[in-house]
């Protein structure tokens, strides 16, 4: 039977047509009244120039919505678009405050809607808090960021103060107006313009207020750096009893910083006078240094020790294929310089932790400037490392006439 009916397309037919034509009649004829909401319709104040002339405005600012209830035949109901519905009103008695008198800051709504329908509002009265629209003078702070901010030496801005408006609490809630400077990329006296910010006690921007000026322009001067090298001062008269080696500072060289007349006339930083006798040989010990005034240094602690220093001596012997011709600009014949099938060459150095070999030492003759009557050239050397002495023997070699 069920599947019967199932496969029975007449009879689905009728009774589809049978709904549409009960449903035409209910539409038609019965038309109930039924009542419809609607969410979220913007509200439009009527009288904000009233309150623009008193200086109001309402805070916290908020976007006034509402929701409306209309009620009618379904058939109007039906028609009905959100688009369509306006909602209005206009407060009365503005004054500022979030606890007015009664009868004032209130938004009595109404709402323009088709003839068909008539409306009501989940709330029709919404009291406001107004306040006023003020502007104080703030402070105008620049905050320094960057690794680089210390070597900033004087700044100069263009404003002191600048004028903020607004809602009277957020204006109170400003303590000052801030321009954040980041002098990393800075090495010379520079010039710029940067965003004012205003903020609150806790550093928070401060959203809803306008600047009377956007940016502050600064102009910096900055610091100049250098690098010297430091000298060590000793107090003991007696010199020949000490050897200058055995003393050996953390480090030989320091960044100073300072305007840059002050720096220019300094080339080296003195350490204050010591006793080297009684430096200590078991511990490390601090100096301190002689700093003119005006300059800063980064380095925290100079230390200087006392070690003992091996000094070594060597001796190597060169033949003639060791010696270089260098600068032979006009082709002179170099098989005429009579060159030694043995050069010694001695050298005295300090042993720190680096034997020198015969390869670090290269012995060459310059024959730049070659002179057809010159009958000596002198053999010279090169080399990259700290020598105390060094020995040539023979020192020069002759031309074969």
């Amino acid at each position: 039977m069920i599947n019967k009916f199932k496969n029975n397309t007449k009879i689905k037919t009728i009774s589809i047509l049978s709904a549409v034509v009960l449903w035409l009649y209910v539409m038609a004829i019965v038309d109930p009244k039924e009542t419809k909401r609607f969410e979220d319709i913007p509200i439009t104040i009527d009288n904000m120039k009233e309150l623009d002339e008193n200086n109001l405005v309402i805070y916290p600012k908020e976007e006034l919505k509402t929701d409306i209830y209309l009620t009618g035949n379904l058939s109007s109901l039906q028609k009905v678009k959100k688009e369509n519905i306006h909602v209005y009103g206009q407060i009365n008695n503005p004054i500022e405050g979030d606890n007015p008198v009664e009868g004032t800051n209130r938004l009595y709504l109404k709402a323009i809607v088709d003839e068909s329908v008539t409306y009501e509002f989940k709330t029709k009265v919404i009291t406001l808090n107004l306040e006023k629209m003020v502007n104080e003078n703030k402070q105008v702070e620049v905050i320094l960021e960057g690794k680089l901010k210390d070597n900033i030496d004087n700044l100069n801005r263009s404003m002191k103060t600048v004028k903020v408006s607004g809602p009277r609490t957020l204006v109170k809630s400003v303590t000052k107006v801030v321009a954040i400077l980041n002098a990393d990329n800075e090495e010379n006296d520079f010039s710029t313009k940067l965003n004012l910010i205003p903020i609150n006690e806790n550093g928070k921007k401060v959203e809803g207020v306008e600047l009377e000026a956007s940016s502050v322009t600064i102009s910096a001067s900055m610091l100049k750096q250098k690098e010297v090298p430091i000298n060590l001062i000793y107090n003991n008269q007696n010199q020949e009893e000490l050897n200058l080696d055995n003393y050996k500072l953390s480090q030989d060289k320091i960044v100073i910083k300072g305007k840059k007349e002050v720096i220019d006339k300094i080339d080296s930083i003195n350490t204050k006078p010591l006793n080297l006798l009684d430096v200590d040989k078991n511990t490390v010990n601090q100096v301190l240094l002689e700093i003119p005034e005006g300059i800063s240094y980064n380095t925290k602690i100079i230390t200087i020790k006392s070690y003992k220093v091996k000094k070594i001596t060597d001796e190597f012997t060169y033949g003639v294929g060791d010696i270089q011709i260098r600068n032979n600009e006009n082709n002179m014949d170099v098989s005429k310089l009579k060159i030694p099938e043995d050069i010694k060459v001695n050298i005295d150095y300090i042993n720190d932790n680096q034997k020198i070999l015969k390869s670090d030492i290269v012995l060459y003759i310059d024959l730049s400037g070659n002179d057809e009557d010159k009958q000596t050239y002198d053999i010279k050397y090169e080399t990259n490392y700290k020598l105390d002495s060094i020995s040539i023997n023979p020192t020069n070699v002759e031309i074969q006439q």
